[in-house]
């Protein structure tokens, strides 16, 4: 199993191994399969906290969201991705948080089937305004604006957004 363990503590992923391994054995053991363990791959930042790659048999987890919030993470997001690969491997290509998932998060995993996270969301914005509202642009496109000589136009009004400039 390979993991890309860069720019997380040694402890935080040695918990979310060992979440996983406990999850996929209680697996294997009530469905009576031989699961083989996932991969684990760690994104830096975004909304969502966990994806699970069906095809490539892996799992993806937010690191920030992981750093911030723990083991409470661990215990819902882990178990929660690993349950779609299960329902994958077993049911075949079905509704994502259909009646099988819903299934092995309750009777298999022993988890409450939660299909929505509460973890705090950080993003970085910039203010921009039109002349009809005000606008929150991603790093990404303000780095643009900045650098690029990129103008983005309201969909509203069609004027060109400005930076707000705080005072």
């Amino acid at each position: 199993m390979q993991q890309d363990f860069k720019r997380i503590p040694i402890n935080l992923h040695n918990q979310v191994i060992a979440c996983l391994r406990k999850h996929l054995a209680q697996a294997n053991q009530l469905l009576n399969m031989q699961f083989t363990e996932p991969k684990i791959i760690y994104k830096p930042k975004g909304s969502v906290a966990g994806s699970a790659f069906l095809m490539r048999w892996e799992i993806q987890l937010n690191t920030m969201m992981l750093v911030d919030n723990g083991h409470i993470f661990i215990e819902e997001v882990v178990p929660h991705e690993l349950a779609h690969l299960i329902v994958f491997k077993k049911f075949g290509n079905v509704k994502p948080h259909g009646k099988e998932w819903q299934y092995v998060m309750s009777n298999i995993l022993g988890k409450i089937p939660k299909t929505t996270h509460n973890f705090d969301v950080k993003r970085d914005f910039y203010l921009y305004y039109c002349e009809c509202q005000e606008h929150q642009l991603t790093k990404i496109r303000h780095n643009k604006v900045q650098h690029n000589n990129i103008n983005y136009l309201c969909r509203k009004c069609g004027t060109q957004l400005k930076q707000k400039m705080l005072s």
